[in-house]
């Protein structure tokens, strides 16, 4: 009775696998592979700003009081610059432990708890007012306006059709520099991106009343990497 070699038939399975491996690697390399980049660029007419509460103590429910205040004090101050309800988002409260060491042993020194308002706002030259009213109110830090566009859906489906016809573009010219023709698309990925600079707080502050204040502009790319098939040639 002959049994079957468990090492030959690892070896065998081993053998097959590569062998696909191999096959399906060579399909994937057939056609003419390239990349198109498409890019626009664009004035932000909005920004993004975090506004961050912090207290520390030791009774939570008083900690999340004080901090309801500042909130509830900070969403007056936005509907007074006729910023809308649903630019204005109020983050729930954390609270973290705080410990520290005593006599070898490591005890609970209090609770920190943090919130934080995200405000949109619409017009860029209310950041400086936005900054010394929040900071006045009680609020711990602002962090500097992230810069955006209330037309990226749109910029971004223009930088698409650019990226798509740059990849069109230099298939068609890769083709006939070896005397083959362009046919239909085999696979496509699509990445995206985007650089805005972000306005510091002390420019803004300096700047918001007077011809140097520049918001600089938004760039949006997009990237389409193609592969196409290899039709006869021409």
């Amino acid at each position: 009775m002959n049994a079957t070699n468990p090492i030959r038939q690892q070896t065998q399975a081993l053998c097959l696998l590569i062998t696909m491996l191999l096959t399906s690697s060579a399909i994937a390399a057939e056609g003419i592979h390239v990349s198109g980049r498409g890019m626009v660029e664009t004035v932000p007419d909005m920004g993004i700003v975090n506004l961050h509460i912090r207290r520390e103590g030791e009774d939570p429910a008083a900690l999340e009081q004080a901090m309801n205040q500042v909130v509830a004090d900070v969403l007056k101050l936005t509907r007074k610059m006729k910023v809308a309800e649903r630019d204005v988002t109020a983050a729930l409260v954390s609270i973290q432990p705080r410990y520290q060491r005593r006599d070898d042993e490591t005890v609970l020194a209090g609770v920190t708890a943090t919130r934080t308002v995200t405000v949109v706002l619409r017009k860029l030259t209310d950041f400086p007012a936005l900054l010394t009213a929040a900071l006045a109110l009680g609020v711990n830090n602002v962090d500097p306006m992230q810069l955006d566009t209330s037309q990226r859906a749109a910029l971004e489906s223009k930088a698409l059709d650019l990226a798509m016809a740059d990849a069109r573009a230099r298939a068609e010219q890769v083709a006939a520099g070896f005397a083959v023709s362009c046919g239909k698309v085999l696979d496509v990925q699509v990445s995206s991106y985007s650089v805005a600079p972000k306005m510091a707080m002390m420019e803004m502050r300096m700047s918001a009343d007077s011809d140097a204040f520049a918001p600089g502009q938004i760039r949006i790319e997009q990237t389409v990497d193609a592969t196409f098939a290899i039709k006869d040639q021409i």
